[in-house]
């Protein structure tokens, strides 16, 4: 196996992902999501919420406002309807793909508005999280192959199914990659790109979020999820992807091991 110095010098031309969520499916209906490398950022009339991160570059420290929906995040200006168990779809930009080196998990959040999402405090949400997928299998990389490559597999995109049930209402979508491909350098190595989307649930379901948190307390940086060098092998069956547990209401409760 490569020394994690060689692993540095090889991956160093693609050290930042800079990417951001661009475009978004709910009820099989397209948006444009918002961009803050546009001139000026564009649009203004999307469910993804607006940041003040031009370049996408990740972030490191796990504790801060910006976790939450990113760098400057504050709420879209509309609510993407969706059916509760319903499929959202989620494209990352990224120039060419997303980096082959950034390999990671893939993992998804909701918190409950308790009215419009525009104009939600995002300091006062509590997230539950739905969705999460870590390594996969041994096969591609020397590193394994990771949820973060299936992601680039399927056109920059994740699939997202909202709780089956879940009572009607407005929900903000966390949508996170962890990039891992620099995370052995410590707390600080992991790479966090947190983006947030605004819903509108629809259907006659009483499930209601109890239980949520606050997402910057999801991670603490030093971790084993976290703090982890991933290319001393591709087989990484013992990692334990970072985060609190998930919501007993959602329909999978670790997809990592989906054949």
């Amino acid at each position: 196996m490569f020394s994690s110095i060689a692993i540095i010098a090889a991956i160093a031309p693609l050290a930042f992902a800079h990417s951001h969520v661009d475009e978004i499916w709910a009820n099989n209906i397209h948006y444009t999501g918002y961009n803050p490398n546009g001139f000026p950022p564009y649009p203004s009339n999307t469910p993804g919420w607006f940041t003040t991160n031009s370049g996408g570059n990740p972030l490191y420290p796990v504790n801060t406002t910006a976790i939450i929906c990113g760098v400057g995040g504050s709420p879209a200006n509309i609510s993407a309807p969706v059916a509760a168990g319903g499929i959202v779809r989620a494209r990352w930009w990224q120039p060419g793909e997303w980096p082959v080196s950034h390999h990671g998990p893939v993992l998804d959040y909701l918190a409950p508005c308790n009215g419009p999402c525009s104009k939600v405090n995002p300091e006062s949400l509590k997230f539950v999280k739905i969705d999460q997928r870590g390594w996969l299998n041994t096969s591609t990389w020397q590193e394994g192959t990771w949820a973060a490559d299936e992601l680039r597999a399927d056109d920059q995109s994740w699939n997202i199914k909202i709780p089956a049930g879940l009572k009607a209402g407005e929900y903000i979508l966390r949508h996170e990659i962890i990039a891992l491909h620099v995370a052995f350098e410590g707390g600080a190595g992991a790479e966090h790109y947190p983006q947030c989307i605004n819903l509108k649930v629809t259907g006659s379901g009483t499930k209601t979020i109890t239980g949520g948190v606050d997402a910057r307390t999801f991670y603490r940086g030093d971790e084993p999820g976290l703090d982890i060098d991933i290319h001393t092998t591709n087989d990484h069956s013992g990692y334990v992807i970072p985060g609190p547990p998930v919501w007993s209401g959602a329909v999978k409760k670790d997809r990592s091991f989906e054949a």
